[in-house]
Parts: C-alpha cells; sequence; structure tokens
C-alpha cells in the first residue's frame, strides 16, 4: 500500500513540510510534489551530513537489505542512470534520474524527469 502522495515509500520520522499524516509508518503528503520536496531534501541530506554520494551509498542507505533487494534495487538505478554502483553523482541531474528511478523502484510510479527538474527548480534545492 502507498501512503497518500508518497511515490518515494519515505519514512516517518522528520516534520516535512506538506505533510499530512502518516500510514503504516510511511508518511502521507498533501501532493506528489511535496514527496519529491522531501525526497530531495533527504538527498541533500544524505550526501552533506552521511556522505553518501553513490548509488550503492545512496540506495543501501535508502533501502537496506533487511527490507529490499537492495542489489536489484542499485543495478536498476544504475542502469537508468548509465554509470556504475561506485561512480560519485556529481550534478543536480544525477539526482533528478535517480529520483525517477528510484520512484519506479518503491512505488511503480513512472516519475517524468521533468517534474522533479521543476520542483528542485521551485524550492531552490541544491544536493551537489
Amino acid at each position: 500500500m502507498i501512503a497518500k502522495n508518497n511515490i518515494f515509500n519515505i519514512r516517518q520520522g522528520a516534520k516535512w513540510q506538506g505533510m499530512t499524516g502518516v500510514r503504516k509508518g510511511f508518511v502521507e503528503f498533501e501532493t506528489q510534489g511535496m514527496a519529491i520536496r522531501a525526497w530531495l531534501v533527504l538527498m541533500q541530506t544524505y550526501r552533506k551530513k552521511y556522505g553518501c554520494k553513490t548509488i550503492r551509498q545512496i540506495v543501501t542507505r535508502f533501502a537496506p537489505p533487511v527490507e529490499n533487494n537492495t542489489e536489484r534495487y542499485i543495478g536498476y538505478c544504475c542502469t537508468l542512470l548509465c554509470v556504475t554502483a561506485d561512480t560519485e553523482l556529481d550534478n543536480d541531474m544525477c539526482y533528478v534520474a535517480l529520483a525517477s528511478a528510484m520512484a519506479w523502484m518503491e512505488t511503480a510510479v513512472r516519475l517524468e524527469m521533468s517534474t522533479v527538474y521543476m520542483t528542485m527548480k521551485k524550492y531552490g534545492i541544491q544536493i551537489v
């Protein structure tokens, strides 16, 4: 079950902008745009606080092997981005593509990269 508008399956924890509640441990958002914003902010935190700069580091933290087929998840993201699992994501457009891949892996939602890019610009979010 997908919590309302939570296309990344972001778990309860932080109080996110646009959060309307929690369903079975997953955040519910007013809109998908707010879920995208939350994911972008989460990626900033992963990069700056935890040093996660590769698909392997990001996905292993976000979708740990105790709950997911993390290697398959990493492989899918790498294929979509045309990089290896240990290549550093060194520009914001890499994260735009990664958002699309992760939304598909988490909830089978086809997220257009242009939607992620416009959300990034709307909120002035830079990851790299």
